[in-house]
């Protein structure tokens, strides 16, 4: 008996050239927009020296900011007696204030037990 050879078209290697393109393309922008862990305030000051010079999420709610300042301290949801320091030199988001929770995301300095701030969400987006 003799097996008889299927060729494969140009028509059919562009179309599966193009479905690859297609899916790598979807997967490259899918895996920019995972924003990567979020950690608790208490995450953070479990082990500050774990993640020290690395960017991190942290979800906590704002206290001690004024309107002409720089800083603030970023308090844990659950127990409002563990606190981060934070330093945000960028233009605050609209709806900042004392009492918001927010996302911020930046370099944390373990020493200090502080985030440089590169950028802040407004609002309790979903931990996992």
């Amino acid at each position: 008996m003799k097996i008889k050879e299927r060729k494969i078209s140009e028509k059919q290697i562009k179309i599966i050239a193009v479905v690859i393109i297609a899916v790598i393309v979807v997967g490259v922008l899918l895996w920019g927009m995972v924003p990567g862990k979020i950690y608790d305030v208490s995450q953070i000051l479990d082990n500050p020296e774990g993640l020290d010079e690395q960017e991190v999420n942290v979800i906590g709610v704002v206290s001690n900011w004024e309107l002409s300042s720089n800083n603030f301290t970023l308090i844990d949801s659950q127990d409002e007696n563990l606190g981060i320091n934070i330093t945000h030199t960028k233009a605050f988001p609209e709806g900042f204030g004392n009492g918001e929770t927010v996302v911020v995301t930046g370099v944390l300095r373990s020493e200090t037990v502080h985030v440089e701030s590169q950028s802040i969400q407004i609002g309790c987006p979903s931990k996992y």
